[in-house]
């Protein structure tokens, strides 16, 4: 008995880690009327790209025999202009077959998956068969098309370092998002899926070299990077943080880019819930 309520609690936090699923057919889990599958939705890990990626868990009664799977652009899917039951047909058809595993605790049937290569919205959508009867299920992603400027090395200042507890540089790439071109980030700089992002401005300026620039600014923003007990440390940049502007558009204290994209220098304060965590100087050179 202990050993069942211990699974359950296991697989009632896992629920709550999930996203809500859609377009259920069937009745609950467990119960024999008609097929019923239901759709989960979490962040991919690595080796997968969670800009473009979802990792699925589909969770099936014990009438499903089969489960399909397609992922494709929702455009592409209104489009077809197919009814519910036409659609998880063609699903069962064209799709991908999953393999079905049964959870040794409940007896419930469950598969999981990984949808790759999503750039914009996207409807994923998984089928049970128990014969000629179908249940469908689906969810959308929106994946972030990233364009990459420049690869190159990120050099973190002292202070960060040491609040990070990271090395001197790291490799990243600098990138622009395709729909909206004035949002940078530098990827990944924090670990995977934690990246450091800027906003492109139209406030122009020279640096000490004399090299035109262009100001970005820093959003406050978390890094998933905790600081002891202090939970997530943030960063902005110090415009935010001094609460004026004048800061964000100085060569001396902003962030910016040169005109040829090949250097950034980021201003950047650091802070969690508690206060401060100091500030520095970063920079990025392009390879």
């Amino acid at each position: 008995m202990k050993k069942y309520i211990k699974n359950l609690m296991i697989l009632t936090l896992g629920a709550v880690l999930y996203t809500a699923c859609t377009d259920e057919v069937g009745t609950e889990i467990g119960n024999d009327g008609a097929p019923y599958v239901s759709i989960f939705k979490y962040v991919a890990t690595q080796p997968n790209d969670p800009d473009t990626d979802a990792a699925i868990r589909v969770a099936a009664n014990n009438k499903v025999s089969a489960v399909y799977y397609l992922s494709e652009l929702t455009a592409d899917k209104k489009e077809r202009g197919m009814s519910d039951d036409a659609y998880a047909e063609y699903v069962a058809t064209n799709g991908t077959q999953l393999e079905l595993l049964t959870d040794s605790f409940s007896g419930g049937k469950y598969a999981d998956f990984v949808a790759t290569n999503m750039k914009g919205e996207y409807t994923i959508t998984v089928v049970g068969v128990d014969g000629a009867k179908k249940a469908s299920a689906s969810t959308t992603f929106v994946g972030l098309d990233w364009v990459t400027i420049a690869d190159g090395t990120y050099y973190f200042s002292a202070k960060a370092q040491s609040r990070f507890n990271l090395g001197a540089s790291a490799t990243t790439s600098l990138q622009y998002l395709r729909t909206d071109p004035t949002r940078y980030r530098f990827k990944f700089l924090y670990g995977v899926g934690k990246s450091l992002e800027a906003r492109l401005t139209e406030e122009r300026d020279v640096d000490e070299n004399g090299d035109s620039i262009t100001f970005m600014r820093v959003d406050p923003q978390a890094t998933g990077v905790d600081f002891g007990d202090y939970g997530n440390i943030n960063v902005r940049d110090l415009g935010y943080w001094q609460e004026d502007d004048s800061f964000a558009f100085s060569a001396d204290y902003g962030c910016y880019i040169t005109d040829d994209q090949s250097y950034c220098c980021m201003a950047i304060q650091m802070f969690v819930s508690a206060g401060s965590l100091g500030y520095g100087w970063d920079e990025f050179v392009a390879d």
